[in-house]
């Protein structure tokens, strides 16, 4: 940890993001505290050398960020940089810097510190975070993180709202290929594919509790999914191509309905049977038309 005192710990060093971000921050009465999430701050093996930096900065003046990046420039030549909103309303810059390191910075009220402290770590935060600087032990009352995540398993409604949403969006594809619009079928295969990924979520939940990390994004999902599933994701990805294109979504309609008809057995719900038996024959083949 780089205190205010100056003294360089284990933090990434002097030479680094961390280092060069921390030594601003000390010229900065505005900034508290800066902490770095992500795989560079668990000590869980993850991180590698293509590992991002997520950054944040606990600001007193969050308005003095928003609309101006230029003050990212003051930690290395930048080759491109994105401005937009975080996950708390606050300002937020992606940058990607001349030397190759990519830095995800996350300005934030410096109140969230008081919040995370008295509510709670979060989600984000319970995996893992590392002090990089901080005035006046402005963390000293965050708790530590236990480095796992306590996620949610659904209820009956979510569960039933799942199922019909993607039964909905992959009985479009048949549609969508016979006219030749070959854009908007792999648009709405990509939706098919994100409700799939929370069944997956869901499914390894079921099997192995609430304690068990499932991440987010699809993120090391080879470690936390079932073999089964893993080894069933090749065929649900398929080409440009029309036929190609509805032989994927067949792979995923039946992986679908596999897992989402586990989990229902597992809590007990009702799988909408009458959705599937009406819609997956339709994507045996592309229909005529005229």
């Amino acid at each position: 940890m780089i205190t205010d005192s100056g003294a360089a710990g284990p933090a990434g060093g002097e030479g680094g993001i961390a280092g060069r971000v921390s030594a601003w921050a000390r010229s900065r009465p505005d900034v508290r505290a800066v902490l770095r999430t992500g795989s560079r701050a668990r000590d869980d093996g993850t991180v590698d050398a293509f590992s991002d930096h997520d950054i944040e900065l606990y600001t007193t003046d969050v308005a003095r960020y928003e609309d101006d990046g230029t003050w990212v420039e003051e930690f290395g030549p930048v080759v491109v940089q994105v401005g937009l909103e975080g996950p708390w309303e606050n300002p937020a810059r992606l940058v990607l810097f001349e030397d190759g390191t990519k830095a995800d910075f996350q300005v934030v009220p410096v109140e969230r510190l008081a919040l995370l402290a008295d509510e709670g770590l979060d989600d984000l935060h319970q995996r893992g975070y590392e002090v990089l600087w901080e005035r006046e032990g402005a963390t000293a009352a965050l708790p530590p993180a236990t480095g796992t995540v306590q996620a949610e398993l659904p209820d009956a409604e979510e569960f039933d709202e799942l199922c019909a949403e993607f039964w909905f969006e992959i009985a479009h594809l048949p549609r969508c290929l016979a006219r030749g619009e070959l854009w908007v079928a792999k648009s709405r295969d990509w939706t098919t594919k994100e409700l799939l990924e929370s069944m997956i979520e869901w499914h390894a939940l079921s099997l192995r509790g609430a304690g068990h990390d499932v991440w987010y994004g699809g993120t090391r999902m080879r470690r936390w999914t079932d073999p089964d599933t893993w080894e069933s994701l090749p065929q649900i990805f398929g080409g440009f191509a029309a036929d190609d294109a509805l032989r994927a979504a067949r792979a995923t309609a039946d992986l679908f309905s596999r897992l989402a008809r586990e989990v229902a057995d597992v809590h007990g719900f009702s799988y909408p049977e009458k959705a599937e038996s009406v819609i997956r024959p339709t994507l045996d083949e592309i229909p005529a038309t005229g």
